[in-house]
């Protein structure tokens, strides 16, 4: 779907019912733009309910399919980056086939973003560590991005879910600037963690563009619809609208 001004349906395949993420991405969006949501309902956050998710995201996907949808994602990056970058790819693909309709995971949208922007080296952080941050490295380094740091900016017993704004502020620059290797980006994994409203102040305080989840969705939504205006006040990605390479 190309038309700009059209309206469009976007299926949406949310992780947890807690998330203010879905109301992040409605307002960035314009007038026009119908998000039609489902719900995983993710507990645990566990490697192996993510593990065991993809017959449940199938099931999404047809649901939104039938509902006319014209394009769907299903959110949520470690469901995905632990099938790996093949497997990701393979699900898309079948999905598609069956169903008719172009399909993007959390994923594919932020690789897409670093090459608009031309990011072949980053710093990532997220939620979790372990196992799981080694899965999310591996799956950027098979698409070809040289990975600096992917990991909890956060000791191994903390929750970045437990810290405030100024909180999370403070530790994502402290962490960003204890990475070696010039990163040229800031890459944030999870959408749930309140760093939407950070993103313009942790731009200036590193200098670099930071990638986070709704804004990226917004660019790549806006982009594959043909509607991709400039957006001030949420980073360099949607103040810039670089075309979809």
């Amino acid at each position: 779907m190309s038309a700009a001004g059209a309206a469009a349906r976007i299926g949406v395949i949310k992780p947890t019912t807690t998330s203010g993420s879905l109301e992040d991405l409605r307002a960035l969006l314009p007038a026009g733009i119908e998000l039609v949501p489902e719900y995983m309902g993710f507990r645990y956050r566990s490697d192996d309910e993510f593990r065991r998710a993809m017959p449940a995201y199938a099931e999404k996907v047809a649901s939104l399919a039938a509902q006319g949808c014209h394009m769907i994602h299903p959110e949520g990056a470690p469901p995905f980056m632990l099938q790996g970058l093949a497997g990701e790819r393979r699900l898309i693909g079948e999905w598609e086939a069956r169903h008719g309709v172009p399909v993007f995971t959390t994923g594919s949208t932020q690789r897409a973003a670093m090459e608009a922007l031309g990011i072949s080296r980053f710093a990532g952080f997220t939620p979790f560590g372990g196992a799981l941050a080694q899965a999310f490295a591996r799956y950027f380094t098979d698409a070809g991005h040289e990975v600096l740091a992917m990991g909890k900016p956060v000791g191994a017993e903390e929750n970045v879910y437990d810290l405030d704004t100024a909180g999370i502020r403070e530790r994502l620059i402290a962490a960003f600037r204890a990475v070696p290797g010039d990163p040229q980006a800031l890459y944030i994994l999870g959408s749930d963690w309140r760093v939407f409203d950070l993103i313009e102040e942790l731009e200036a305080a590193l200098g670099v563009p930071v990638l986070q989840p709704v804004v990226v969705r917004c660019w790549y939504i806006l982009s594959r619809l043909g509607r991709a205006s400039p957006l001030a006040g949420r980073g360099r990605l949607l103040a810039a609208m670089p075309p979809l390479p």
